[in-house]
């Protein structure tokens, strides 16, 4: 058994012998995978965010809003999937100077469609997508043309 170290994620006690090292850091092995996934869902919101604004990097504002998000429970990739819900599922424009504070507002509803579509896509999971085309020849019904002439009496001219 080595020695114990504090796990900076979420400061319990770790065995150094049996923790994940990164950065001379010791972390749970559980812990250090989310934090590795938060990292990569904070850099893909930021990615969309620069990409939806069309900065070169984001805004302080942006950056600031995103952190009172974080604070207030919201998550990284849950922030990143309600932006993506109200500007790119419901078509709304991105106006200049307003930042992302809509996401409290749409947070719910992009959750719930997310979830509907995660419903349908297990459901259609067992299902045989093999489609088997059968071809099928239908003759057109032969058409006789019959010239019908009267027939004119000349007599009766």
């Amino acid at each position: 058994m080595g020695r114990m170290v504090k796990c900076p994620y979420c400061e319990q006690q770790v065995d150094k012998d049996v923790s994940v090292s990164h950065q001379k850091r010791y972390y749970h092995e559980l812990c250090f995978k989310t934090m590795k996934r938060e990292q990569d869902d904070y850099k893909s919101l930021m990615d969309y965010i620069v990409e939806l604004f069309g900065e070169d990097k984001p805004l302080m504002l942006l950056k600031k809003q995103v952190k009172d998000l974080k604070d207030e429970g919201y998550k990284y990739k849950g922030m990143e999937l309600a932006l993506k819900y109200f500007f790119d599922t419901l078509g709304n424009r991105v106006k200049e100077n307003t930042g992302i504070g809509i996401i409290p507002y749409i947070y719910e509803d992009a959750k719930n469609h997310y979830i509907t579509i995660k419903k349908v896509e297990n459901s259609t999971e067992g299902f045989n997508t093999d489609i088997k085309k059968k071809v099928v020849i239908i003759e057109s019904p032969k058409q006789t043309f019959q010239k019908k002439s009267k027939s004119i009496d000349i007599e009766s001219l």
